[in-house]
């Protein structure tokens, strides 16, 4: 039997330099075209817009749960205690080579849903995908006519 060639890829998930969650995963016969396949692009677009919306929805818990220490002190709201922008970083890596980054405005939510930031409940099946992804040799190089590069 054929012993199949695996790659060692990571996913890291940062705001700022603070990491969020970093894991390793195996993908056996690793496609390195997938770097600029569309399903990978939909795939991390997707992951990236639910994200965006459960912080929204802790948000607005978060606000509704604490609306009279918001009213009476308005600074508990405030998002600049550090400065310049912060951002949430999504890295897809493969050693020290950087396959694929996305960031999103990690201000926009109150400190204390951007610092306690949870995605364990999606971390197996986004692994899983991330590896069928990886791994598929039915990828799509281009959209509407244009080669996609990473």
């Amino acid at each position: 039997m054929k012993e199949q060639e695996t790659t060692k890829l990571e996913f890291l998930m940062k705001v700022n330099d603070n990491i969020i969650v970093q894991r390793f995963f195996n993908v056996r016969d690793f496609n390195p075209n997938a770097k600029n396949s569309l399903e990978l692009y939909e795939y991390l677009k997707h992951f990236k817009s639910i994200l965006e919306w459960e912080l929204k929805m802790k948000s607005c818990v978060y606000m509704l749960d604490n609306s009279y220490e918001i009213m009476s002190n308005p600074s508990v709201m405030e998002t600049s205690y550090t400065d310049g922008p912060e951002s949430f970083n999504i890295f897809i890596k493969n050693g020290d080579t950087t396959i694929c980054h996305r960031q999103m405005d990690a201000k926009v939510f109150p400190p204390k849903i951007r610092y306690t930031v949870d995605i364990r409940p999606h971390i197996k099946s986004l692994l899983s995908d991330l590896t069928d992804i990886f791994s598929s040799k039915n990828l799509t190089p281009d959209y509407l006519g244009i080669t996609l590069k990473a």
